[in-house]
């Protein structure tokens, strides 16, 4: 029996890649990089909007100024038509708010003072703020409230607002609304009390007896 053995070196195998790599190579190279684009684009897009956003506060900012702004003019613009209407009234009807203001002055307390005055023609409504001091401010504010409530011309007086001015004075601030008859301020003078009684009849004549007829002498009398 006879073994043959080969002593002649073998053949060197060359370098062989599967082809399954490469194509997850190539694959996760190409996701990597749309995901690398994508994440561009988001930036992109959230530093647009971003830049969009401070535009828009802005503008919101801008219209929350102009809106202020609006607002104060047309505060002004209802001030002037009220002031508008107060007048045209005193020009139509000028002894009726001349009896109303002669009336105001007389009402109020001498410790009372007015700082503004405001006459609503529409409800038929004056409103004023002023301030009471002495010794005891609120009964002012409450003697004033009565005077009101007594005059021919109001009624209806109600006290809006009442607080201390000064920690440790005696004077407060107040604020009241007052309706008033319109008609009453033009047909009684100032200083009529409301309910008050009227002037007393003037005395009936005195009735005289008609003359009596003369007498007929009887038959016979010598006249």
């Amino acid at each position: 029996m006879t073994i043959k053995v080969d002593l002649l070196p073998t053949e060197k195998r060359g370098f062989q890649i599967d082809p399954l790599v490469i194509v997850l190579f190539v694959f996760v190279v190409a996701t990597s990089g749309a995901f690398y684009y994508y994440g561009q684009t988001l930036e992109q897009q959230i530093k647009k909007i971003d830049e969009e956003r401070v535009g828009v506060e802005a503008e919101i900012k801008q219209c929350e100024t102009a809106k202020k702004a609006i607002e104060k003019e047309r505060e002004k613009l209802a001030k002037l038509e009220q002031q508008f209407q107060l007048v045209k009234s005193l020009m139509h009807d000028p002894l009726k708010y001349a009896n109303l203001m002669s009336e105001v002055g007389s009402l109020l307390p001498d410790s009372v003072f007015i700082d503004n005055l405001n006459i609503d023609p529409g409800p038929n409504t004056i409103s004023f703020a002023g301030t009471a001091s002495g010794a005891l401010p609120l009964s002012i504010v409450a003697a004033t409230m009565k005077n009101f409530n007594e005059s021919a011309y109001f009624d209806g007086t109600v006290l809006q607002s009442c607080s201390r001015k000064t920690e440790g004075q005696d004077i407060f601030t107040f604020s009241m609304q007052i309706h008033f008859d319109p008609t009453a301020a033009t047909d009684k003078p100032p200083g009529s009390k409301d309910n008050a009684p009227g002037a007393p009849p003037p005395p009936a004549p005195e009735e005289t007896a008609p003359p009596a007829p003369p007498a007929t002498p009887a038959p016979g009398a010598t006249p």
